[in-house]
């Protein structure tokens, strides 16, 4: 319609009423892009809505394997103040005790965490398109620096496999089978039994511990690893803080 317009408009040499419908044209596509533009907006916003939603459940699950985390190594931590009492004291303890001890503070565990896949599907051109600048920040530090739930890395030291190198094998597979990690159905969570009772020989235990004694390295590389779990119970307090900080932020920005 518009285009036979024009034409009749030219045939007559009516150049103003040709601008006009010229203008009428182009205004009507600039439009046309536009709200085709604030739709595709719209459907993004959209979508990045509904993916910040599901990091809700996402958040809570973190929180939870978090807490896991930190009872899990503040088991491990404690069976480890425990051996290094017996490397210092060889009366402290029963030297299977001292095996136990010695074995389950090499424990370790690894967990998940979605909320960095979650920031990742909204990804970093959509996050730009966030208004809120702090909500900004913190998605894009997730996906920068991970959370550390699903690395073992800090916590795979020297003492995990050199003491496993020390204790007998049929030792730690008694140790394993009696007092190894525990799956919680109802909570959905790994546990590490924070005693252990387990039944071996009297001459065998003792002559185990006391190789165990004799090798001061071993003490030296328990504190080193203790002192990696510390680090890694300190770390796991700052991720749920961050954590918590990027849902109340989230939060109120969905309201």
């Amino acid at each position: 319609m518009i285009l036979r317009r024009i034409k009749a408009h030219v045939e007559k040499e009516n150049w103003f009423a040709v601008g006009i419908d010229f203008c009428i044209v182009v205004i009507g596509v600039f439009i046309g892009i536009q709200v085709a533009n604030w739709n595709e907006v719209r459907a993004v916003r959209a979508e990045t809505d509904r993916t910040l939603e599901l990091l809700v459940p996402a958040n809570k699950l973190f929180e939870e394997n978090a807490e896991d985390f930190k009872a899990y190594y503040a088991t491990t931590k404690a069976y480890g103040e425990t051996a290094l009492r017996a490397w210092e004291d060889q009366e402290a303890i029963s030297d299977v005790d001292f095996l136990v001890a010695a074995y389950q503070a090499s424990q370790i565990m690894a967990g998940t965490s979605e909320i960095e896949v979650f920031a990742e599907m909204i990804g970093a051109d959509n996050i730009r398109n966030i208004k809120d600048v702090d909500l900004q920040r913190r998605l894009q530090n997730y996906i920068i620096n991970p959370s550390n739930l699903s690395r073992t890395d800090d916590v795979d030291t020297p003492y995990r496999q050199n003491v496993r190198r020390a204790i007998p094998f049929d030792i730690q597979e008694k140790i394993r089978i009696e007092c190894g990690d525990r799956r919680d159905d109802i909570l959905r969570a790994v546990r590490l039994p924070a005693n252990c009772n387990i039944d071996l020989p009297i001459e065998r235990a003792r002559i185990a511990a006391e190789t165990l004694r004799t090798r001061t390295d071993l003490r030296d590389d328990l504190q080193w690893h203790m002192a990696s779990i510390q680090s890694v119970l300190a770390d796991l307090d700052n991720e749920i803080a961050r954590n918590q900080a990027l849902m109340s932020t989230i939060e109120s920005y969905l309201q």
